[in-house]
């Protein structure tokens, strides 16, 4: 395809054939139907001249099982998201370290995928997720120390055990919002200089809404039950964060002001020491 006649059959989210895959160099030969190259690069880029844009961006991913805690782009490292086909959903897995540049006109010589293809949800969720890694909210350093040095009993940590809870709703609960201190950025100094904390569990309502409403519910008394370990000692009253409420809300009942008032609290801070922290934003 020429891109000076502004023929446009590719477009963000589209799948690159395993074939053609192969053949940029996109993928292994040893790959298979299970791994997947996806166009990351916007509608806009696409139809711009090469002199302009002369690559796209391709991003690599795999075949998984089901939805986990990286739908939504509640991770910046990882994507979980589905794929719609007349056979039902295929659950993809991206990953942000895996994207490839290709000639524009070595990628236009070849047509999409037409099998499988993302919806109008999916596309949204794509491309918040490749924004995230440039923009995110942020949290005093002092709090995020807190929640990473939480003492609880077992291997298990306690950011891990909050990535437990969301991973069991992962395809109903889009996102936790953080209400911390009224927006107020404060470092606070010592255990009894608590930060004040409002969760908000945020649900898919066009996901099985009862279902997703029964999800967002015990998600939201599991990180009660947590906090309150955590950082609740018997006797001695809250220390270090004093969880105020955990609310599941839909994402059609929040309202603007709310959502404005709200920071979105991504599952990249659970693994610092595994992996850098990427910058975010809320959706």
């Amino acid at each position: 395809m020429a891109d000076n006649d502004r023929q446009f059959s590719w477009r963000q989210g589209n799948v690159v054939t395993l074939e053609a895959a192969k053949a940029l160099d996109l993928l292994t030969p040893e790959c298979d139907d299970q791994h997947f190259a996806v166009v990351a690069s916007h509608d806009c880029d696409l139809s711009a001249s090469q002199d302009k844009e002369p690559c796209v961006e391709i991003v690599i991913g795999k075949r998984i099982d089901k939805l986990g805690g990286d739908s939504f782009g509640k991770t910046a490292r990882r994507l979980h998201i589905e794929y719609q086909s007349e056979a039902g959903s295929i659950a993809i897995e991206l990953l942000a370290t895996s994207k490839r540049p290709v000639a524009k006109h070595e990628l236009f010589s070849t047509q999409p995928r037409q099998d499988i293809w993302l919806d109008g949800q999916g596309i949204g969720i794509l491309q918040r997720w490749l924004a995230s890694r440039y923009h995110r909210a942020a949290f005093p350093e002092a709090f995020e120390d807190r929640l990473r040095s939480a003492n609880l009993p077992g291997k298990r940590t306690f950011l891990k055990r909050i990535e437990s809870v969301l991973a069991d709703g992962g395809d109903y609960i889009r996102a936790l919002l953080f209400d911390l201190d009224e927006g107020k950025d404060v470092e606070r100094d010592g255990p009894d200089d608590v930060y004040q904390l409002g969760i908000v569990v945020l649900y898919d309502s066009l996901r099985d809404e009862p279902t997703a409403a029964q999800v967002a519910s015990k998600a939201a008394e599991a990180l009660e039950e947590l906090f309150e370990a955590a950082f609740h000692p018997k006797d001695l009253g809250w220390k270090n964060i004093c969880l105020m409420y955990c609310d599941p809300i839909s994402d059609s009942a929040i309202t603007v002001a709310q959502r404005e008032m709200l920071k979105q609290w991504r599952l990249e801070h659970m693994s610092l020491q595994e992996d850098p922290p990427q910058p975010m934003i809320t959706p």
